[in-house]
């Protein structure tokens, strides 16, 4: 499945305007405010087995997410593992101009959590020269869709940083906890 984003923006006075549109399957018509800083189509594609884009995620994650404590070859393979059975989840891959800028995935498990509920939102990542462009919310709302589509009412994710990107959107907090060393913060979404 592959969703465009069409982002534009206006300035009047001082205050910037900034909409954005997602195209895709009759099952998800919207329309939703985010942040975007350019004109840019931004593509939302579900990663295939042997894609180019799955290593390119699999290096991101090990270079971004140290409570993985696993090597590239690892989670390459674990991801290509993930993206050939769809049962159990979804790699969501954003790109724009035909590059990969960010990911996220739908998971039924988290790595040995701290609360036994499910499914997660996991692994949300996005290029630091696209960040605050609207990406993460594109991705994260990207997920929570695959998630309703999946018949799930509620979505959870462990964050250390940020709760308050989370919360501008529905998330609220359900517990904090040191999860894999790491002080985060259990976040939860009814769907």
């Amino acid at each position: 499945m592959s969703v465009v984003v069409r982002c534009s923006f206006w300035i009047a006075g001082i205050v910037a305007h900034r909409k954005w549109s997602i195209y895709c399957s009759e099952r998800f018509r919207s329309r939703h405010e985010v942040y975007c800083f350019a004109m840019t189509d931004i593509r939302i594609l579900t990663a295939e087995p042997g894609a180019i884009e799955v290593a390119i995620c699999a290096r991101w994650r090990v270079n971004s997410f140290s409570m993985l404590r696993t090597s590239f070859e690892e989670e390459l393979r674990s991801l290509q593992q993930f993206a050939a059975d769809r049962s159990l989840g979804v790699l969501l891959v954003a790109k724009a101009d035909g590059a990969p800028i960010g990911a996220c995935l739908l998971v039924e498990s988290e790595f040995e959590p701290n609360h036994d509920v499910a499914p997660w939102l996991t692994g949300l990542f996005v290029v630091p020269e696209h960040r605050n462009e609207g990406v993460g919310t594109i991705l994260v709302r990207a997920i929570e869709d695959q998630a309703r589509q999946r018949g799930f009412s509620r979505l959870n994710l462990y964050t250390s940083e940020a709760t308050g990107f989370y919360a501008r959107f529905g998330w609220s907090t359900a517990d904090r906890t040191n999860w894999r060393g790491v002080d985060a913060t259990l976040m939860v979404r009814d769907l």
